[in-house]
């Protein structure tokens, strides 16, 4: 097994309790997890990633192919490094992934037996990462990067394990805020008599569903 710190931004971060997934033979299971997206620019750390999914491969199957073994896994979908134009040219709703994944490189990293450890620029541990692990920010995410083979199907390929992420900085947030802004409402100033502010209730009452 191969580790390795690995900086970009994240995104479906779900890295306070576990979310469910069904795998491609049907079968369910939960994990935390998140996308970690690196520029395509960033070359040098894509090399760095590559270096270890190699030194992986080598690690677990000396006698292997280590160029064709990673080729291999790419076509069958295996690698833990991929491509996020790909991602956005093959999804139903392309427009859901194009602002985050448009010439990126991604690692979906998943860890299916405990929570990662949560911590903060200063080396803190986070209590409330939903606040502070957004889809958007900067991290720094230690990934276990592992080369393995299927018994059943004999089929090799390359996994990570997501076991630790650290906030970085701040960024535009993707997706929708999950709470209103004070921009949202408008100041009213000191309360008044109910009788005697009844325009805002009757101008919205045809909007109300009930």
């Amino acid at each position: 097994m191969q580790s390795i710190n690995v900086k970009g931004r994240l995104s479906y971060p779900a890295l306070d309790k576990m979310v469910s997934m069904t795998s491609p033979d049907g079968k369910s299971y939960e994990y935390y997890g998140a996308d970690i997206i690196i520029p395509k620019s960033d070359t040098t750390q894509l090399k760095a990633i590559m270096d270890v999914m190699k030194a992986a491969v080598k690690e677990a199957f000396p006698n292997a192919d280590v160029g064709r073994f990673i080729e291999n896994a790419k076509v069958k979908n295996r690698i833990i490094l991929k491509d996020g134009d790909a991602k956005i040219a093959s999804a139903s709703k392309p427009e859901v992934y194009e602002k985050s994944y448009t010439n990126c490189m991604y690692i979906s990293a998943k860890n299916k037996i405990t929570q990662p450890l949560l911590i903060d620029r200063q080396v803190r541990l986070v209590s409330n990462p939903k606040e502070v692990f957004y889809p958007g920010c900067h991290v720094i995410a230690k990934l276990n990067i592992l080369a393995y083979e299927l018994e059943t199907y004999k089929t090799k390929g390359l996994s990570c394990t997501l076991t630790g992420v650290q906030f970085f900085k701040n960024d535009e947030r993707w997706g929708s805020s999950p709470k209103a802004d004070h921009d949202d409402f408008e100041n009213y100033g000191d309360e008044e008599d109910e009788t005697t502010n009844s325009t805002f209730a009757s101008a919205e009452l045809n909007e109300m569903p009930w």
